[in-house]
């Protein structure tokens, strides 16, 4: 699945619209605690290293990069920098949050 239209619609949100019509809104936190990067998640076991207690709630989107055509990357105002977001994974973040709703 690929993004139609990417926007920061705020220091802390970013909306993704797919070519399917739907329309995610991710938390500038939320991603931070989803990053799949080796300094977040091990990467043998897929076990979370970052500790949740350790994100700032109020943490923000300082850059949004494309990686090819196929993922995004973020530069959170904690100055980490490093997670690789793939268009599967942000879609998956996406119906997750849609499931708890």
């Amino acid at each position: 699945m690929q993004p139609k239209a990417i926007d920061l619609v705020g220091p802390d949100r970013l909306r993704i619209r797919w070519q399917d019509g739907v329309e995610s809104d991710y938390r500038a936190r939320d991603l931070r605690l989803a990053c799949p990067c080796a300094a977040c998640v091990e990467e043998w076991t897929g076990r979370a290293l970052l500790d949740p207690r350790q994100v700032a709630e109020a943490l923000t989107l300082m850059a949004v990069e494309p990686v090819g055509r196929y993922a995004l990357n973020f530069t959170f105002s904690d100055g980490h920098h490093t997670g690789i977001f793939s268009w599967d994974l942000l879609r998956q973040l996406s119906d997750r949050a849609a499931g708890e709703a």
